[in-house]
């Protein structure tokens, strides 16, 4: 038995029956205890590694270094939502996490949750992730994601808006602030988030451009917007009362920035009063694809996108139908 963990194993006792019980049945108890201390070893059982909580100590560290990394504020969210959600799950210190633990926690979101295929590969990729920074980082030998195969799963397919579209989207606007925001996010195809951002003071009228200082990975960059686009957006500043230094604000006083949630809004109540189911990426994405049917080079509209790689930008302008039987005609014909 060992002196020193029977000792503390009893201080700890005393501390919690101290103001429980009286006082002459606190010395009773304690006789007891020692009496029945002298059959067993005790050693003190190593601290969880998986909190009430469900976000292990080490989880924290792994998004403290992706924060430092510039990963977003919503991707770190979803991070830690997912990790979370597995490790209170899985109830297991991650160094005894098998692929086994794995595949019955997606199982679980499949069969319980009813999650998608998508969903699901979603979560292997980030726990994947997780695990690789792990073995990285000498916490583990293995990553027991290793194993697990990608999840096949339909993408949907992306379809831009037609130029009619486009057109039919900008009569339904019903203000000067609606038909602005249209055309600035279809003209610069920025993210909604990147809009909501954007202050006035970020405009250069001169080169018709706009700096977008907190991109995807908290990086910086440039993108433009076209005549159409300054007209309608000088008319609805000049038309504001208010002194918020934001590109677009709520109507009502005290006239707030326009958050992501409002911009799609207001896009998806622009969308319904012709019929079409429209929001801000799919402007991003109209924005993507009429940049490689107009000619613009795959890098140059990657850099205007905030894109890493090119492989991204092609997902979000990826060629229709027309398109193919269009350059087969011009090339077979």
């Amino acid at each position: 038995m060992s002196s020193n963990s029977s000792e503390a194993f009893r201080s700890q006792m005393v501390s919690r029956l101290y103001d429980t019980i009286p006082q002459e049945q606190l010395q009773s108890v304690l006789a007891v205890l020692d009496s029945a201390m002298q059959d067993y070893d005790i050693t003190r059982k190593p601290v969880t590694l998986v909190p009430a909580s469900g976000l292990p100590e080490v989880v924290k560290y792994y998004l403290a270094s992706k924060a430092v990394e510039n990963m977003s504020a919503g991707t770190l969210k979803i991070y830690r939502l997912r990790l979370e959600d597995f490790f209170k799950l899985t109830r297991k210190p991650f160094s005894d996490i098998r692929a086994n633990d794995i595949r019955m926690y997606l199982y679980y979101c499949k069969s319980e949750r009813h999650a998608s295929d998508a969903y699901l590969d979603n979560i292997r990729r980030i726990l994947s992730a997780f695990f690789s920074w792990l073995v990285a980082n000498e916490y583990i030998v293995r990553n027991p994601c290793a194993s697990i195969d990608s999840i096949k799963y339909q993408a949907p397919e992306r379809t831009p808006l037609t130029s009619y579209e486009l057109e039919e989207l900008r009569w339904a606007c019903q203000t000067i602030r609606e038909k602005a925001l249209v055309d600035f996010l279809f003209s610069t195809g920025i993210r909604v988030s990147e809009c909501s951002d954007i202050n006035q003071s970020d405009i250069d009228w001169e080169l018709r451009s706009v700096i977008i200082r907190h991109g995807k990975g908290d990086k910086r960059r440039t993108v433009f917007f076209n005549a159409e686009s300054e007209l309608t957006l000088r008319k609805y500043l000049e038309s504001r009362k208010d002194d918020n230094g934001a590109l677009f604000v709520a109507v009502r006083a005290p006239h707030h920035r326009l958050g992501v949630k409002a911009i799609e809004n207001e896009i998806s109540k622009i969308a319904q009063r012709c019929g079409k189911h429209v929001y801000p990426h799919k402007l991003r994405h109209t924005f993507a694809t009429s940049g490689l049917r107009g000619g613009m080079p795959l890098d140059k509209l990657q850099a205007l996108m905030g894109h890493a790689k090119p492989e991204t930008t092609l997902i979000y302008a990826k060629q229709d139908q027309t398109d193919l039987q269009r350059e087969h005609s011009r090339v077979y014909a």
